[in-house]
């Protein structure tokens, strides 16, 4: 990957993070807590491709991209240690909420997964796209 190619392609992965998130926002005022957390896990996913995009590397799975950002970002101080577990407990989250029967989220629970998923997008912001 160039550096243009690096650029846009973070940028890309950023716009779809936004979009989730948006999407996350609709399905949680229709009271759809359970697609509000799953939205809410793909704008952290596509903004944890941004960061990655951002130095050139292409995750391949959404479990890699919990070890990539922990190891290019994270312990590069880039990153919180927070903002680390907080991709990792909403990737594990989102799949309870699409695939685990008994899994019960509120309408509460969606609303915080959506102010965790907007501090994760200002953090990218910062550490991938500065310029923006």
């Amino acid at each position: 990957m160039t550096g243009e190619n690096r650029r846009r392609n973070a940028a890309d992965e950023f716009e779809r993070a936004s979009l989730c998130l948006e999407e996350a926002r609709m399905l949680a005022r229709a009271g759809m807590p359970y697609g509000a957390a799953s939205r809410a896990y793909y704008a952290v996913f596509h903004g944890a491709r941004a960061l990655l995009f951002s130095v050139g590397i292409e995750p391949r799975s959404h479990r890699g991209i919990v070890a990539l950002v922990g190891d290019h970002f994270v312990r590069q101080g880039r990153l919180s240690p927070e903002m680390g577990r907080l991709l990792s407990r909403m990737q594990r989250d989102r799949e309870d909420a699409d695939y685990l029967t008994g899994a019960v989220f509120t309408d509460a629970e969606a609303s915080e997964m959506l102010t965790d998923a907007e501090r994760f997008l200002e953090q990218v912001k910062a550490a991938a796209l500065p310029d923006q």
